[in-house]
């Protein structure tokens, strides 16, 4: 069926575009923008998903042709602007099912938004690009180039790949990231509800269901799904939560009358899990910098009915020694990461990454770890988990953390997932071997004073 492009149209997929950018996930933002314009569930919203997945997916590669051909650093340009520029590159170049008309009128009624915003200068840009590449489309100039555009990554990620994986995986795991996301799934809160209630409730609003192999009382399952007509959402039965971040609960583990600290605690789900197997019986103090992330940990803790064992504190996990008093039992860091480990969510983030980026993101992960260290009994257990597939976030983190940090040692991992081949002792899941966002384990343990 053709579809015709409207003015609407057009003003609704620029300002999911611009938003995106802003606030994250960018699924999130587009649904709330076509939701608005009346958009969202048409046959418009899935060509402009598509559309909107593929420039964050090439979003290095388009803005490296912005550059070379017209000249213009999309960095340095409004967002709008910069969204449009690489807009014009998809619909130019990398929408093998477009129509050109269709296309063509997007772009117009796009530039004419511009136009009134901008100035017509910027707004001409978009359409001398969109036509200049489709007389002479951009090649790629080197065999990194090649890669880069093969698997819609660039080459510091595919160089880091080939620590882990072979060529083969390496294009199983592009395969993964590039044409579906890891499913769905949701973490069955046991405090409210049985796994066998919940699956209910999913198959009688029509959602293809079934229980997790690999961890203990959760669901996943594939569809669209109305979270407003979800009651065990509302009711706080279940809490939706990837797979692979379920798994670090059962990990670490939580028992009645211990102290669990968890550093890098918001949004909650891992810290309201906690508190959940400990049956509200243990003390869990959920530590994160970021205050709006941290009342959004405080109402799940409320619909979870988990509250009553949560102690909230606002600060920097790298300085969690001075505001935490006593030593817990257990300790969770799920430090901020480059979030390799979930690009079919966060398709942009991969354009993200630099040697600073990941320099800088170490840091903070190795001073969160020292302070993790300091906070721990003798016979406590920490679990560090990182969602990335760098091992310099993963494995070379613990062996610097081992050749450093005297009295602690490796507890061996090898469920649910799959060895480190870099590590012996630690784990790691992956989209394309799971289904599930890609994860680091490790387990290690503070000797026991003698």
């Amino acid at each position: 069926m053709v579809l015709r492009v409207e003015r609407v149209h057009a003003k609704a997929l620029i300002e999911a575009l611009e938003l995106s950018e802003h606030y994250k996930p960018f699924q999130e933002v587009k649904r709330r923008v076509f939701k608005k314009y009346g958009l969202l569930g048409s046959k418009y919203d899935r060509v402009f998903t598509a559309l909107m997945y593929r420039l964050y997916r090439l979003q290095g590669i388009l803005d490296r042709t912005i550059a070379e051909r017209i000249g213009i650093n999309p960095s340095r340009k409004p967002s709008a602007i910069r969204q449009a520029l690489r807009l014009s590159v998809v619909l130019a170049q990398f929408d093998e099912a477009g129509d050109e008309d269709f296309n063509e009128r997007l772009l117009y009624f796009i530039s004419r938004f511009l136009s009134k915003r901008f100035g017509v200068e910027e707004a001409d840009n978009v359409i001398k690009l969109y036509k200049g590449l489709r007389s002479n489309p951009w090649r790629p100039r080197n065999r990194r180039e090649e890669l880069e555009y093969k698997y819609s990554m660039p080459w510091i990620l595919i160089d880091a790949l080939r620590r882990l994986l072979s060529w083969n995986e390496i294009e199983e795991f592009a395969k993964s990231i590039n044409t579906r996301n890891p499913l769905l799934g949701f973490r069955v809160n046991t405090l409210k509800a049985r796994l066998e209630e919940v699956l209910s409730e999913l198959q009688s609003l029509g959602v293809e269901a079934w229980p997790s192999e690999r961890v203990p009382n959760h669901i996943r399952y594939r569809g669209s799904l109305d979270y407003q007509k979800f009651r065990g959402l509302r009711e706080g039965k279940v809490v939706p939560q990837d797979e692979a971040s379920a798994a670090a609960g059962y990990l670490l583990g939580a028992r009645p009358g211990e102290t669990i600290y968890d550093l890098c605690a918001a949004p909650g789900g891992k810290t309201t899990h906690l508190a959940e197997l400990a049956h509200n019986l243990a003390l869990v103090v959920a530590m994160d910098i970021r205050h709006d992330r941290l009342l959004r940990l405080r109402e799940l803790a409320l619909r979870t009915g988990t509250h009553s064992s949560i102690h909230i504190v606002a600060g920097d996990a790298r300085k969690a020694s001075l505001l935490l008093r006593g030593r817990a039992d257990r300790v969770l860091l799920d430090p901020p990461c480059t979030s390799t480990g979930s690009l079919a969510k966060y398709p942009e983030a991969r354009w993200r990454l630099s040697e600073k980026t990941i320099k800088d993101h170490v840091a903070k992960q190795r001073a969160m770890l020292l302070e993790a260290a300091k906070l721990l009994k003798p016979g406590g257990r920490l679990l560090y988990t990182v969602c990335s597939i760098l091992p310099e976030e993963g494995e070379r983190n613990i062996e610097w953390f081992l050749a450093n940090v005297k009295g602690f040692e490796l507890v061996p991992l090898e469920d649910p997932y799959e060895a480190s081949p870099l590590l012996p002792g630690t784990m790691r899941s992956w989209p394309h071997r799971h289904d599930t966002s890609g994860f680091f384990y490790a387990l290690l343990e503070k000797k026991k004073e003698v």
